[in-house]
């Protein structure tokens, strides 16, 4: 079961990672033409960044509390 829980989480952290970097992405594209640092859009998109980041980072400190117990 913990083989199960912890595919799951790993699923989990790369889904989080996929979204954060294409919100990354987007963030660049943004820059290179132009935008403006304090601008609605790329504020809004630093909120998507750090809420799948914070997610992330809680999900990877599961994932190693489950890798450690397992040993």
């Amino acid at each position: 079961m913990k083989k199960i829980f912890a595919f799951w989480l790993a699923v989990l952290i790369e889904y989080r990672w996929f979204w954060i970097m294409h919100y990354r992405k987007k963030g660049n594209h943004l820059l290179e033409h132009g935008e403006a640092l304090s601008s609605d859009r790329l504020i809004k998109l630093t909120k998507k960044i750090d809420h799948h980041g914070i997610i992330a980072f809680r999900l990877q400190d599961q994932y190693e509390a489950l890798e450690m117990l397992s040993r």
